[in-house]
């Protein structure tokens, strides 16, 4: 995706949550639904990521498959990560100014037949053992320092299984790519 591309993205984002805290027009969002352009009318998996300038996680939200165009996509996941994210209170009107905001775009999943399979740093993770599902994006496992079987322990958990669960045939495992792009790569 072209700079000109990502920066619109992010802005909107930050439009998104500027107006929900203060109750402001958002012309970046109105221009967007009015011309419906490639990229933004794109259907992408797309995650929206604040982190403080300190680079801790500040909330996340996504969808692993498109539901709606990124023009509309990305606001609605910046307003989620700010103010659903379980993990987390509520983004207040005094922090956003402190907040960087993330946008993963994400490929489409192919399956795996063994975890092994798994490049660190470049494949996101969707985990799966009946009921239960967790995912990392690409880039959480180098970010955090983890190699593959750290990071396979933490998913599981996340999954709401014990740490060894990837390690059980009916674990079934996908991975994907994103383009990943921040308000801190100006």
């Amino acid at each position: 995706m072209e700079r000109y591309h990502r920066q619109t993205l992010l802005a909107l984002a930050r439009e998104a949550l500027q107006s929900t805290l203060s109750h402001v027009p958002m012309p970046i969002y109105d221009r967007l639904k009015t011309e419906q352009n490639a990229p933004f009318d794109h259907e992408l998996g797309c995650f929206v990521t604040l982190k403080t300038q300190e680079g801790e996680l500040r909330g996340c939200i996504g969808n692993l498959w498109g539901k709606g165009p990124l023009w509309q996509e990305v606001p609605n996941l910046a307003r989620e990560s700010a103010f659903n994210d379980p993990r987390f209170h509520p983004v207040a009107k005094e922090e956003l100014d402190l907040l960087v905001i993330e946008i993963s775009l994400l490929s489409a999943m192919q399956s795996i037949s063994d975890y092994h399979q798994i490049r660190l740093g470049v494949d996101g993770t969707l985990l799966t053992h009946g009921y239960h599902r967790a995912v990392f994006l690409p880039q959480v496992a180098t970010e955090q320092g983890w190699d593959l079987d750290t990071m396979l322990e933490r998913l599981s958990c996340k999954a709401g299984l014990w740490p060894k669960a990837y390690t059980d045939e009916a674990c079934r495992f996908e991975v994907f790519q994103a383009e990943v792009f921040s308000e801190a790569d100006r």
